[in-house]
């Protein structure tokens, strides 16, 4: 065990392992908007990873919830590394500025913080021993976990005020990490708060047979060895800490059935072309489709930078073109619709 994990965990002296999540403490309106201009302006994709679901199987497997049933269109093209992670925090920003501390920027919130913060993002200050080089513009894929005390940097979308996510593969931004393990970062866990910071270290593609016998929670994200392009994620056992039977095992008695209400039969997903999209604020290229009588027709994600330009400058509430995308089962947007 390192020094960093030692203060983590407790020192050697003691049993105690500290389990309270760290209070971490919130930029100033001012700074926030600075730092998300600054990463909306230097990035134009903020979608870090795409969910893929169970239900995209390819292959066969008698197990639930196993590798094998999910997706395996995205691995056909191309090559890919494996991350896995335990934690159930979402990857966010690590944003490098001029004159500023190190800001995280988290995107993706539950409910409850979207309700609280009004469609922000949630900027935490972080502070952390790195070279004067890194202020001039760099920004990191990074995940944060405070109940863990961890902090996991992942890639590198902006280097020294230079957008290499977009020009370089995954394995050259690798050499970037590399670059500033070596020359730019001196870790300090106390400075930090207690945070332990650690670089992800991903596999092959073999390594997802390991999977199949994990029965803990487990994150897993395909990363593409290629640049400009989004991680696809998918969660195994998700269902590991639910509780069946009342608070805590405690058996309850169960609800009286209500009566089995008929709904309408739905239209066909491959009869509907037209539907119309709202905008969710705190997800961009992310939409809300809902047919022409008002049901949901789950959410679209838009990957085509025209389009996705388009879609912006048309308002948050817009009729569409969708199709059916039998390999996803998802509608997916083809265009706008013009009446």
């Amino acid at each position: 065990m390192n020094q960093q994990e030692q203060i983590a965990q407790g020192s050697l002296r003691s049993s105690h392992r500290n389990v309270n999540p760290i209070m971490l403490k919130r930029v100033n309106l001012k700074e926030q908007t600075k730092v998300v201009e600054f990463l909306t302006s230097s990035c134009k994709d903020l979608v870090i990873s795409q969910r893929i679901n169970s239900g995209n199987t390819i292959g066969s497997s008698d197990r639930q919830n196993s590798v094998a049933s999910y997706a395996e269109i995205p691995l056909k093209k191309g090559t890919f590394f494996v991350h896995t992670s335990s934690s159930k925090s979402e990857p966010g920003f690590l944003v490098f500025m001029p004159k500023s501390n190190p800001v995280f920027v988290k995107y993706n919130l539950s409910k409850r913080e979207r309700e609280l913060n009004k469609g922000q993002p949630i900027c935490y200050i972080l502070r952390m021993r790195v070279s004067q080089e890194i202020y001039n513009g760099t920004i990191f894929v990074a995940t944060l976990d405070s109940i863990n005390h961890s902090l996991t940097l992942e890639d590198i979308y902006l280097w020294k005020n230079i957008n290499i996510f977009e020009t370089k593969t995954f394995s050259e931004r690798r050499a970037f990490m590399k670059e500033f393990v070596e020359r730019h970062w001196v870790p300090d866990v106390r400075l930090l708060g207690g945070i332990v910071t650690t670089i992800m270290n991903p596999k092959n593609l073999e390594s997802l047979k390991e999977l199949e016998n994990i029965n803990d929670f487990t994150k897993v994200f395909l990363i593409p060895d290629s640049f400009n392009k989004r991680r696809f994620t998918f969660n195994l056992n998700e269902s590991v800490a639910q509780i069946q039977n009342g608070y805590y095992a405690r058996k309850v008695e169960k609800e009286k059935t209500k009566p089995v209400v008929e709904l309408q039969k739905t239209v066909e997903p491959s009869k509907l072309l037209l539907a119309k999209a709202v905008k969710i604020p705190l997800l961009p290229d992310i939409y809300e489709l809902y047919d022409m009588n008002g049901n949901s027709l789950n959410k679209a994600a838009v990957q085509q930078l025209d389009l996705s330009k388009l879609l912006k400058e048309s308002g948050n509430e817009i009729n569409v073109k969708i199709k059916y995308n039998e390999d996803f089962k998802r509608y997916e947007i083809i265009g706008l619709h013009t009446p």
